[in-house]
Formats: C-alpha cells, structure tokens, sequence
C-alpha cells in the first residue's frame, strides 16, 4: 500500500468514526445508514488485503535457499566426483569437461543455470547408474540429488510465486479503493447535504473528516515563464 493509499483508508477510518458519533441522526435516513454500514465493510476488507499484500512481501525463503542450495551442492561435488574418475578411465573427454566442477564454481552459478547443471549431473548419474556402483555410488545417492534437485527447483521458483501473489493483491486493493471511492463520493458525499440545514454539527465533522492528508512527498515544479513559483507584478 502507497502513501496516498494509506492517507485514503485513514480518511475513511477517521469518516466513519466521525459518523458513528451522530448515529441518532443519520440513522431517521436509512439510505445513509445503509452506505455507512457498507463504508466498515469496505474498510474491514481493505485491511484484510493489506495484510495479505503484506504477509505475500515476508514469505521470501532467502535463508530455506541457502540450506537446500548447500545440501544440493554437497550432493553435486560426490556424484561429480565419481563421474569424473569414471569418465576419466573410459576415456569420455566430454563427460570429464561436464563433471569437472568445483564448489566455488558452483556457489556462483546464478539460481537457474545450477538447477540445470544439477539435472545434468543427475541425468549422467541415472545413464551410468550401474558403472558407478563400483565408485562408490549407489542408487540411494542417485535418488537423493533427485530429491535435492527438485527441492532446490522448488526454492527457487517459490519468489517468482510470491511475486507474483504480491501483484494480485495489489492490483484488489486498486479496485477496492475505487468502489470505496465510488460509496463515499456517490452516496455519502450527496447524502450529507440533507443534514446541512437539520443538523450542522453533523454537516461540518463530516466535511472534515473527509479531508485526505497525503504524506507522500511531492516534486517541485521547476520555474519557469509559463510557469513561475513567484512573479513579480
């Protein structure tokens, strides 16, 4: 939520609350009654997606990534190992060029570019499952950078998740102001007037709770001829 969006739900907490002190009044016009009613349910709603839009911001798994990221490469530099030498003996240039990897080398990959380094490794392993038993690879250990390969995909395509829950919160909250918008300006707005005369205590706290203080900062025109900050008669 932006700053001119938290001046807005803040207006329309302060205009409610202003209204509920004259509820003997406004109640004799149901209509009125009937929008203020609607007016709590859009702030309560309002609040609810604002904690979603919030909690979608928190779930970042930076610190789950890092320990799945060391199990897989933990799981990686074995196998790699084992292929190497293999590789190695049977004289496989290009599977020898594939498995000669160190740790450093594989922390910097970038997220994407070692989940399919990972699964290439994995599809060698699987190829050669039966020739690497007598390197010390089992298909225990094979199954296991299964899993920790499809574990480490999970991590790192769970981001891309909440960014995106994080948009369609705020794309509701976007709507949400405008049917608030529309209640307050097309209902409560018009309304008011016919307690003007009746009441104008009523009248003149409404008016004034209706006044939006919006923090954000603003820019500054620059001066121009067209359009000087100050000029001189």
């Amino acid at each position: 939520m932006n700053d001119r969006q938290n001046a807005k739900i803040t207006m329309y907490q302060t205009l409610y609350n202003t209204i509920l002190e004259f509820a003997p009044v406004y109640k004799k016009v149901p209509a009125f009654a009937k929008a203020v009613e609607a007016l709590l349910i859009k702030i309560q709603q309002l609040r609810e997606v604002e904690k979603q839009q919030l909690n979608a911001l928190s779930k970042g798994a930076t610190q789950a990534k890092i320990s799945v990221e060391d199990i897989l490469i933990t799981s990686l530099l074995k196998l790699c190992s084992s292929l190497y030498v293999y590789a190695f003996e049977i004289n496989n240039q290009e599977l020898v060029a594939k498995v000669n990897v160190n740790k450093s080398q594989l922390y910097r990959m970038e997220d994407n570019t070692l989940l399919v380094k990972a699964n290439e490794i994995l599809a060698k392993a699987t190829e050669a499952a039966t020739a690497l038993e007598e390197y010390g690879v089992d298909a225990a250990e094979i199954a296991d950078l299964a899993k920790c390969t499809a574990d480490y995909e999970a991590v790192i395509v769970k981001p891309r998740t909440i960014i995106g829950e994080h948009k369609l919160h705020t794309t509701n909250l976007k709507q949400m102001f405008v049917e608030t918008d529309s209640l307050v300006f097309d209902k409560l707005d018009k309304l008011i007037n016919l307690f003007k005369v009746s009441d104008p205590d009523f009248y003149n706290s409404y008016k004034n709770a209706r006044n939006i203080i919006n923090l954000s900062p603003r820019k500054k025109k620059p001066e121009t001829e067209e359009n000087p900050e100050t000029k001189e008669e």
